[in-house]
């Protein structure tokens, strides 16, 4: 028997088991979302970690610091498939969870079927980004996932409404399949943030942040372009690029080929989002269609800043249309830059904008909210 097996077996025997599966333990989107909902949990539930991926562990102690958290690493090979399905189908005989909810989308059907072979009542994926856009080779690859969601019923729970839009639009999704926005913590990040804010010594330095994974989904390019542009007519400005990823070289070389390195400043991945904000003045977040949600969107509203978003339908859901948020075209170096350019020379704009961006995610993106919709339906036997 498992260590994770005898943990779980010295709980109550009332107390219904959750395994939350995820492959690797980076700063990101999904590992974000699964600390949150671990942290926010119903007190009589046990929580089961279950990574695929043991190879990324940047987050692991703060997976460890969750009370009452029993995490396991799986240790056999995504490939060969028959395998890796025995290795998790094997687990989930011996821990008999009440749901197995899978992030990865795409890895969660193998999972299914192992939790299905195993008699797990209920199977959910949580979908962070939306299908490829019309005319993309790949899209075959996602209507095929669909049907064997179908399949497996296993219900699809998209990030946002955009994306919910988005792959109803590509193929009917199985029954059950509804959109849970993504939320945080408001409170802790607000008051961090502001906690750094007021100690921080009088600068006329204004500093634009963006705090995202270095990927082909962001569009951290544009913001470098553009704070090129900025530079030219506005000084004492700073950038700072928080996260890390495939990019990163490709961006330092941009930095370097627009003569920006002395002013642009790559973080890599940081545990102290909250406190990085409370330096910012101004949020940028530039990024494709292939945008889920953006919960590091909503990580700076809650800090009060300003945003400058490109206008894509996931920014557009979560800053209200505009509302919450100065919206930009995607890509749109000169317009982004005129953005930025406005709200430091105009810092009541700025105050003006964070208080618009704070009220629309306290209202609406919460975790609070968002995990207890994820827990209702997890707990829900009837769920299919």
């Amino acid at each position: 028997m498992s260590d994770a097996a005898s943990l779980i077996n010295n709980q109550k025997s009332t107390q219904p088991v959750i395994v939350h599966v995820i492959n690797g333990l980076r700063f990101g989107g999904n590992e974000t979302l699964c600390l949150q909902l671990l942290r926010h949990a119903p007190s009589h539930v046990q929580n089961v970690l279950l990574n695929v991926d043991s190879q990324y562990q940047e987050m692991l102690s703060l997976f460890q610091a969750v009370p009452g958290l029993t995490i396991h690493h799986q240790t056999t090979l995504l490939y060969p498939r028959i395998q890796f399905i025995w290795a998790l189908y094997t687990c989930f005989k011996q821990w008999h969870p009440q749901a197995v909810l899978v992030y990865p989308f795409g890895l969660h059907v193998f999972v299914a079927l192992a939790a299905r072979l195993a008699g797990v009542p209920v199977v959910a994926v949580h979908a962070g980004n939306p299908p490829p856009e019309l005319g993309h080779s790949d899209r075959w690859k996602w209507k095929l996932l669909i049907t064997l969601s179908w399949l497996l019923r296993v219900p699809i729970y998209s990030c946002s409404h955009a994306a919910h839009q988005m792959f109803t639009e590509l193929m009917p999704l199985p029954k059950g399949s509804f959109p849970i926005p993504n939320g945080c913590n408001i409170e802790d990040i607000a008051q961090r943030a502001e906690q750094i804010r007021k100690g921080r010594a009088s600068s006329t330095t204004t500093i634009i942040g963006m705090v995202a994974r270095l990927n082909t989904i962001k569009d951290q390019a544009t913001v470098i372009r553009a704070f090129g542009r900025l530079i030219q007519t506005c000084k004492n400005i700073e950038l700072w690029l928080v996260g890390d990823g495939s990019e990163r070289e490709a961006l330092e070389a941009l930095c370097n080929s627009l003569d920006l390195t002395n002013h642009v400043k790559f973080w890599g991945a940081r545990s102290d989002v909250p406190e990085l904000l409370g330096h910012m003045d101004i949020y940028a977040f530039s990024t494709t269609r292939d945008e889920g949600f953006g919960i590091a969107l909503v990580e700076a509203m809650a800090a009060s800043l300003p945003v400058v978003a490109s206008r894509v339908a996931a920014c557009q859901e979560v800053l209200n249309q505009g509302e919450a948020g100065i919206l930009v075209p995607p890509q749109d170096a000169d317009a982004m830059a005129k953005a930025f350019e406005t709200l430091i020379r105009f810092p009541k704009e700025q105050k003006t904008w964070g208080r618009r961006a704070y009220n629309r995610a306290v209202k609406h993106y919460t975790i609070q909210t968002c995990a207890q919709q994820w827990y209702n339906l997890l707990l829900n036997h009837n769920v299919e």
